[in-house]
């Protein structure tokens, strides 16, 4: 366990996970002064359009990250706070056919991003892209910042605080289509299974070789294409909060 001694009293390094999609508050305890903040956006569904041709997955959540540490990546330095300060924090919800709603620390000027919708013949952007389709092949989905067939990942690691030992979140969903016929197209990596977007679970019946999409692993997860009809929904965001403060 880590710890840092100020005066006759000792500090603990504390790490808390704000999830699933809501509004909660986060009081600042005795001894802190600042704190290092990930957000995750919630992932980006899948909409359903008949005349237009073939789903993509929907892009995972985009990630900001705010520390005082300047290892791996970060978007700002640690974010100032006062002890007995009440903060306000929203976790981004998945919604169904739509992007993903907005994670959020303090106010909008900490604020990570909805991945983006898929709608046919196309993929969602986001902090990792969904997975990119064709008619003779299929792509998977960005799983640390990249995107892939067509899709725009964010650039940087979908990793905890930015960092190359955290895990990954936000993984862009999988396409419907599957080039083969018979191996669904596949989503990218995420270490966490919470948070996941929904995938279609259904074979389509508009052509040959089409088959269930799969949602996006992890924390903000897009969502599966869908080409059965129906929309997908986007996995939930998170926000990943550290900071020292006075044991209790």
């Amino acid at each position: 366990m880590k710890r840092s001694l100020m005066g006759s009293r000792e500090k603990k390094l504390f790490i808390k996970r704000f999830y699933p999609a809501g509004s909660y508050t986060w009081t600042v305890p005795a001894g802190c002064t600042e704190v290092d903040v990930f957000l995750v956006g919630a992932g980006g569904g899948c909409s359903h359009n008949s005349t237009m041709g073939v789903p993509g997955g929907g892009g995972g959540g985009y990630t900001k990250t705010y520390k005082k540490d300047t290892a791996g990546y970060r978007d700002g330095n640690a974010i100032t706070v006062t002890p007995g300060q009440t903060i306000e924090i929203i976790v981004g919800a998945g919604v169904r056919g739509a992007n993903g709603g907005y994670s959020q620390f303090m106010s909008s000027l900490y604020r990570a991003e909805g991945g983006h919708l898929s709608q046919w013949n196309g993929d969602g952007n986001g902090g990792s892209g969904g997975v990119g389709v064709g008619r003779s092949t299929h792509s998977v989905g960005g799983s640390d910042g990249t995107g892939s067939g067509g899709t725009s990942g964010q650039g940087h690691t979908t990793r905890d605080f930015g960092e190359s030992n955290g895990k990954r979140n936000a993984a862009g969903g999988a396409s419907s289509y599957n080039k083969s016929g018979g191996e669904t197209s596949q989503p990218g990596t995420s270490d966490y299974t919470e948070g996941s977007g929904e995938g279609s679970n259904e074979s389509s019946s508009l052509a040959s070789g089409w088959s269930a999409g799969l949602g996006g692993g992890g924390y903000g997860g897009g969502a599966g294409g869908n080409a059965s009809g129906k929309s997908t929904k986007g996995g939930d965001g998170t926000v990943l909060i550290r900071y020292w403060a006075y044991e209790e």
